[in-house]
């Protein structure tokens, strides 16, 4: 099968370029799942660059591949230890500036874990229209998920909540609620959207970053923790009549 922009370079690095045509991705593709110049990822193949690291990790993963396998030199690197500027894929002023469609593509992602921290049940319910069929097919698929929500939630986030709480009867899902929430943090494996609440301003409007857990987790890793914290502080999801989500305005 011919792969658009890859059989016309004289590859420097046939495993990049093996993997690339394994996973019928083309340059084009792949550098926009990344977020980079096309030119960047032929001179990858065709001169054998190693990317930086957290470009290179989103490579891998799109290719189900090993970064380390794709690109042996960034084991010889100076800096191999990653940084927290590289785990931070990106950022956005506020909710609104996030594409609708990266809070879906993040948790559709998981293949092992998903953690679900919800403060503003509504918005993510917005954004994710088919969050507990999601959930539900994950767990299915043998995904552990666990969700911590609010411990008091009334109108229309109550009736979310409600929603959420019946996903618990799953094998592999865990619900629980917490009196302590401040953030929403939207966990799939190693990515992560973390909002970050800033006193005097409204959800809406707080930032929101995009993170990759890289090696030893140097930002990420707090995040991490927080989450087992909350899970392991949290109290289960008492059963409730539940009515089937739709479509909810935030």
């Amino acid at each position: 099968m011919t792969i658009t922009g890859l059989d016309s370079v004289r590859s420097g690095n046939e495993r990049l370029r093996g993997a690339m045509i394994a996973a019928n991705v083309t340059l084009d593709a792949l550098a926009e799942r990344v977020g980079i110049d096309p030119k960047s990822v032929e001179r990858w193949i065709s001169k054998n660059r190693t990317p930086h690291a957290r470009h290179a990790e989103a490579a891998a993963k799109l290719l189900g591949a090993d970064a380390f396998h794709l690109w042996p030199a960034m084991g010889e690197r100076r800096r191999s230890v990653p940084v927290p500027q590289d785990e931070v894929v990106a950022a956005y002023a506020t909710r609104a500036a996030v594409p609708m469609d990266v809070w879906r593509q993040v948790l559709a992602g998981g293949t092992v874990s998903l953690d679900l921290v919800l403060v503003n049940l509504v918005f993510v319910a917005h954004v994710v229209g088919d969050l507990p069929e999601l959930i539900a097919d994950k767990a299915a698929a043998g995904v552990r998920v666990r969700i911590v929500i609010p411990e008091q939630a009334t109108g229309r986030a109550g009736q979310v909540a409600d929603t959420l709480g019946a996903l618990a009867e799953l094998p592999g899902v865990e619900i629980a609620t917490h009196a302590g929430l401040m953030s929403d943090v939207l966990r799939a494996d190693d990515d992560l959207l973390v909002s970050t609440p800033v006193d005097g301003l409204i959800p809406s409007l707080a930032p929101v970053l995009h993170l990759r857990r890289l090696g030893p987790a140097p930002l990420t890793g707090g995040y991490l923790t927080s989450l087992d914290h909350l899970v392991m502080s949290a109290e289960p999801y008492g059963s409730a009549p539940v009515a089937r989500l739709r479509a909810v305005g935030a």
